[in-house]
């Protein structure tokens, strides 16, 4: 069930356009803020350009990544999936909190839609997404 529910936010999030999210970057000035918030904006862009294995590679960490592949499915097929039933909208980083190698950002959903909050951790020498909506 947690995988399925995971599976619907990606939905909603690949589905998002870049522009709000580059203005939520450029707001940060904390290197680590900045570099959270454009991880939510490169997850955007690749739901956009429909480029699934970026996601996996590049954006989930490897513990959500290894979730995925344990369902009976791979990563690359479930984000393909999620990007085919994407609606697009607009995404904004209202807000990111590190604290140590962990972070978590608040991203409303659209001018006027809901706030989410997604979860990082810093792997590799970047910051991976290892959930996207504790709410």
């Amino acid at each position: 069930m947690k995988r399925v529910a995971l599976v619907l936010l990606l939905v909603a999030v690949t589905g998002c356009g870049t522009q709000a999210s580059t203005s939520s970057v450029d707001k940060f000035t904390d290197k680590d803020q900045k570099a959270v918030a454009q991880q939510i904006e490169d997850l955007a862009s690749a739901g956009k350009r429909n480029k699934p294995d970026d996601i996996c590679s590049n954006i989930l960490s490897q513990e959500l990544v290894s979730q995925l592949n344990a369902a009976g499915t791979d990563c690359a097929t479930e984000m393909s999936k999620a990007i085919e039933d994407a609606n697009e909208f607009n995404l904004t980083v209202e807000k990111v909190t590190v604290n140590g190698n962990t972070a978590t950002a608040e991203v409303k959903q659209g001018d006027d839609g809901p706030t989410e909050t997604m979860e990082f951790t810093r792997e590799k020498n970047s910051w991976r997404a290892t959930s996207l909506s504790s709410g």
